[in-house]
């Protein structure tokens, strides 16, 4: 895979963004690349079906260390705790990953 397929998943362009954006976004694009399949399982889930309920995430553990590295966030749904949602971060690892698996998309 081309580091500019995945760069362009993030809409990072190496000729307008900065030496800064570029590298936090190659950054991503490296923790992406190694998440554990629990983690990837519980980003899908959490973008193509959250909120998701603290009981219907793939992998607890993996929420877990997702929610520490601000890929879900815990949050409250029609008055009720205990869901947990996808952040920017964590679209943009759906986005990368969707992008791995289908550099076409």
């Amino acid at each position: 895979m081309k580091i500019r397929n995945l760069l362009g998943a993030l809409h990072s362009d190496l000729s307008l963004d900065s030496a800064e954006e570029i590298k936090a976004n190659i950054e991503l694009i490296d923790r992406v690349q190694h998440m554990t399949g629990g983690e990837i399982d519980t980003i899908y889930a959490a973008f193509k079906h959250g909120p998701l309920f603290d009981g219907d995430v793939p992998s607890k553990s993996s929420r877990d260390t997702l929610l520490s590295e601000g890929f879900i966030a815990k949050v409250v749904v029609k008055g009720e705790d205990g869901y947990n949602a996808c952040t920017h971060k964590g679209a943009w690892a759906y986005r990368i990953l969707i992008t791995q698996c289908n550099p076409a998309a």
